[in-house]
């Protein structure tokens, strides 16, 4: 097969068209440089993984023969198991670039050895629970070399590579940027050398965070496309790998007009594509991630329905035996949980959990995408089992995530995410079946998460805000002050480092809230109750109307509003209560795990108001929604009997004030069973 200086697209293609035996051999009189460059491209291609590298020389039986010019020989036939062969081709690539850079820089091996882990390491971006830029791998352009564009069509690598290689890449962008200054702008290969080097300053400050490298990746991107015609074929990609490096700068500073304008790149970069190009579906997985993470920022509806629109043209394009399937499956499941939180379709998180799953299966074990797989598909159960309140979800949920973290190393850039995951599953668990080990070890997790995650970093408020919440919790349930000091403490540095516009605030906002707020009810200091609720009305205020996340602040809020009513007595904060109890629950669907919660504070604060101003309609309301509450609690839920006595009680106060004997035989009835399902032991048992 003889190759011109495209070769990598014509291999590609007769690899992935290829039968067992259809070739006996494979002859390619290059050198093993590009040998290498081959292989290492069919292996990444094809998905190979360290596991399966073991026997790859036993299993070709190649002779490969070093030298520029000489023929390198791949013997094919005689195997049964051809593409199983083919995913073994990493090893022979990492051989061959050896021998080619031994040949080129004999006198500098430690350089050698870090670009051959620069090529060879296939790492990926994890943002919180989902995958977003693909893997590639970056060969190296040496100076006035006429090696072919690296990886253009390929999305860039959006990892942190390889730990202690920064000297290397420091050189390689050094000699990148001799090669830039020396070659003139009308130079056919002008924009190559310059995608190179912004994918070297990309991937190096993905590394280090030095944001003067985050510009200068842009600069260089941005003056490739300039000087590529229109309709030239390597336009689409250099928009792209723009489009990746102005998304990167934005998830580190937040500035809009990134977003917005790598959205446009990755846009331009899927119309220029025909639908039959191989590399169509990593521009429209690409422009999926841009739309997704805007959304993330602004909330605007259009951008998560084009988002989960385009990764699923990107499943459909992508073959079912490429390697990049599982990670297309995996983005447009976490696109469709995202739509749930926001929309609430019970489709969307069911399909998003199928798609997880499919993502896991395609997955092999030992492969470096596998813990990022399994803890999106343990939170896309958890968040399932918070709607629906199915244990089979949450138990399923905390074993994903114990395999996620246990599968990530601790020196991993994703270990604090996958430590935050674990603690969340444990938490709710507890929260669902009160073990008390359980939150101890949620606590343990987020603590060793925020430890492992650098100042600065911009996931450290995250993981400041899980350990406040659990923290909290430990607290109402043992009474030890310092966990509850400690709460707001960490709650506190989360909203202080979340800046304003981030999705997030609101949240972090109604975090703090709660833990002043409790703090108050056990200490009784005022401030805190007034602090709290400012919070929660932030919080409020900052979450836009039909956000699935604004009945939680609006019932906190209320919370408040009822406390500091039955300590001071002003009536508007009574009312002002019920609006925002009636509110949450309004906006609650009846099949939501919060709903019946929801019914219980708002029936339990109208019989509140009945008490003090004795209007019945305020008495039959509390009734009707606390027998609803009851209702939608599932048999066994531990909140179960409060609900009833609550229900109980309301009914027993309508009995002293109308005598009607169908109350007290209700209310007796509902508290006998209150007392049934009330644990031996139990501080409410009494």
């Amino acid at each position: 097969l003889k190759l011109d200086g495209r070769f990598i697209d014509k291999v590609d293609l007769a690899f992935r068209e290829s039968r067992p035996g259809m070739w006996d051999a494979i002859k390619f009189p290059i050198s093993s440089g590009i040998a290498g460059h081959l292989f290492f491209s069919v292996f990444a291609e094809l998905g190979g993984e360290e596991r399966q590298l073991l026997a790859s020389k036993e299993l070709y039986g190649p002779e490969l023969r070093d030298g520029v010019g000489e023929p390198v020989e791949i013997v094919l036939n005689g195997h049964e198991n051809y593409p199983d062969m083919i995913l073994k081709t990493k090893v022979v690539a990492v051989d061959l670039f050896r021998q080619a850079l031994g040949a080129e820089r004999p006198n500098d091996e430690t350089e050698a050895e870090g670009r051959l882990q620069d090529v060879a390491i296939n790492t990926g971006n994890e943002t919180n629970d989902f995958e977003r830029h693909e893997t590639a791998d970056s060969l190296l352009q040496y100076p006035r070399s006429q090696t072919p564009l690296d990886d253009l069509g390929i999305p860039l690598s959006h990892g942190v590579g390889v730990p202690g290689d920064d000297g290397n890449i420091d050189r390689r962008i050094e000699q990148e940027q001799e090669v830039v200054i020396s070659t003139p702008d009308d130079d056919p290969d002008k924009p190559k050398q310059l995608s190179n080097l912004g994918n070297s300053l990309h991937t190096r400050f993905q590394r280090l965070g030095n944001l003067d490298d985050a510009n200068n990746a842009i600069v260089q991107h941005q003056k490739a496309v300039n000087l590529t015609r229109d309709g030239h074929p390597d336009k689409p990609a250099l928009l792209n790998n723009l489009g990746n490096s102005m998304l990167t700068r934005f998830e580190r500073l937040g500035n809009l007009d990134d977003i917005h304008n790598a959205i446009v790149r990755h846009q331009a970069a899927v119309n220029l594509t025909l639908d039959d190009h191989p590399d169509k579906h990593h521009w429209m997985n690409n422009l999926g991630n841009s739309l997704l993470t805007r959304f993330e920022c602004l909330g605007n509806l259009d951008d998560i329905h084009n988002a989960t629109a385009r990764y699923q043209e990107a499943v459909n394009l992508t073959p079912d035996d490429h390697p990049d399937k599982p990670g297309r499956l995996g983005n447009l499941g976490s696109s469709l949980l995202t739509r749930f939180r926001r929309l609430g379709n019970l489709d969307d998180a069911n399909n998003a959990i199928v798609r997880h799953q499919e993502a896991v299966n395609l997955t092999p074990d030992g492969h470096p995408d596998k813990p990022r797989r399994l803890a999106n598909l343990g939170s896309s159960l958890l968040t399932r089992f918070e709607r629906l309140g199915n244990l089979e979800d949450m138990i399923n949920a905390v074993v994903r995530h114990q395999a996620a973290a246990k599968l990530t190393p601790d020196d991993h850039p994703d270990k604090p995410s996958r430590l935050d995951s674990l603690g969340s599953s444990l938490r709710t668990r507890f929260e669902r079946l009160g073990n008390l080990d359980d939150i101890h070890d949620a606590i343990a997790q987020h603590q060793a998460a925020v430890k492992l995650t650098p100042e600065g970093h911009p996931d450290k408020p995250c993981s400041l805000d899980y350990l406040g919440t659990c923290l909290l919790i430990r607290f109402e349930h043992l009474g030890n002050l310092d966990d509850i000091r400690n709460a707001i403490a960490q709650h506190q540095e989360a909203v202080k480092f979340t800046p304003d516009g981030h999705p997030e605030k609101p949240g972090r906002l109604n975090s703090l809230g709660n833990s002043l707020l409790t703090q108050f009810e056990h200490l009784g200091n005022p401030d805190d109750l007034e602090k709290a609720i400012v919070r929660f009305q932030a919080a409020v205020d900052l979450t836009p109307d039909g956000h699935p996340d604004k009945p939680t602040p609006l019932n906190n809020l209320g919370n408040s509003l009822l406390i500091r009513f039955e300590h001071l007595g002003n009536l508007d904060d009574m009312d002002n209560a019920i609006a925002r109890y009636q509110a949450a629950a309004n906006l609650t669907p009846d099949d939501h795990l919060d709903k019946p919660s929801l019914l219980n504070n708002l029936g339990s604060s109208a019989r509140t108001r009945f008490e003090r101003l004795g209007n019945l309609d305020d008495m039959d309301n509390a009734i009707a929604w606390l027998q609803a509450a009851v209702k939608l609690t599932p048999d066994g839920h531990p909140d179960k009997p409060s609900r009833l006595a609550n229900l109980g009680s309301s009914l027993f106060t309508r009995f002293e004030r109308l005598g009607n004997l169908d109350d007290i035989h209700n209310a007796i009835a509902q508290h006998q069973l209150a007392v049934k399902l009330t644990p031996d032991g139990h501080p409410d048992k009494p």
